[in-house]
């Protein structure tokens, strides 16, 4: 039997030599023997039960073979809870939460009835939202089924009561009729020109649909901001996630089509434009 602490330093040996994150022995680790990092490194030089040792062993060789921690584990944190994810589903990025922390906000000020989540991927945004605010109708569409079935688990994991549909961006909503006060997206919007900067471990396993867009990643705004008038209600508050090199060209997007709201660019905790809000509300 082995230590853990013999364990986690052979395995950092290897993940050094790789390049690969320091973290992801402890994380895989951790996660399998449902202990918190702090409770991991009280026990560290406890010898690891052959059963644990033989599930981080398969789980290591899947990550060092190419495949995302938050896959092995099904497993992915955001906003505070703990998510189901596939490879049907995109892995939640830490920049989302600021997206959803700038909607909590704003609704905390300025409470909106209804909110509709678009390309809403496992389910993220639209939970982590009601969640806060239960009082809240919340829709949540995406195009793929796949991804729709693994945000209705969470929505059941995580005890909120979210509307799903499955459409292409807003045409279910516009040929019903249907009004939101909030929409929020985090559409597809990578250039093809921009997989050589990507890695084999994006590029191998998450699902393109959700990744990538025509017109250097902006095909789908433009989409998404003609056919929000007929979704929106005559005051509105709009968020959609953006990459860093498309801010300008959102924000034009939307002045042209919204000329009498305020668009402002929000830049992430690396100082690059991440989000883009669209309002005619005061604040």
């Amino acid at each position: 039997m082995t230590q853990i602490s013999q364990l986690l330093k052979d395995a950092e040996v290897i993940l050094l030599e790789k390049g690969l994150d320091q973290n992801a022995a402890e994380i895989l680790l951790e996660t399998r023997m449902g202990l918190s990092r702090s409770e991991l490194w009280m026990e560290i030089n406890r010898e690891l039960e052959p059963n644990h040792e033989k599930q981080f062993q398969t789980d290591f060789e899947r990550y060092l073979s190419g495949e995302p921690v938050q896959y092995i584990l099904k497993t992915a944190p955001f906003y505070g809870y703990d998510f189901l994810v596939t490879e049907d589903v995109l892995i939640p990025r830490p920049e989302t939460e600021e997206l959803v922390a700038c909607a909590e906000a704003f609704l905390k000020k300025n409470p909106l009835p209804t909110v509709l989540d678009v390309c809403t991927g496992s389910g993220i945004i639209a939970i982590a939202l009601k969640k806060a605010f239960p009082e809240v109708m919340v829709t949540a569409s995406d195009i793929s089924g796949p991804a729709l079935a693994i945000a209705k688990k969470n929505a059941l994991l995580l005890n909120a009561d979210v509307r799903f549909v499955e459409t292409d961006l807003l045409e279910s909503f516009k040929q019903n009729g249907e009004r939101f006060d909030m929409v929020l997206a985090n559409p597809p919007y990578i250039a093809e020109a921009e997989k050589v900067q990507m890695s084999d471990y994006v590029l191998k396993n998450e699902p393109a649909l959700a990744l990538f867009a025509e017109n250097d990643g902006l095909a789908i705004y433009e989409r998404f901001v003609e056919d929000l008038q007929y979704v929106l209600n005559p005051t509105f508050w709009v968020g959609v996630e953006i990459g860093y090199t498309q801010g300008e060209k959102v924000k034009d997007l939307f002045q042209k089509s919204y000329p009498h709201s305020t668009v402002v660019i929000h830049k992430d905790i690396n100082s690059k434009d991440r989000f883009i809000t669209c309002s005619n509300i005061l604040v």
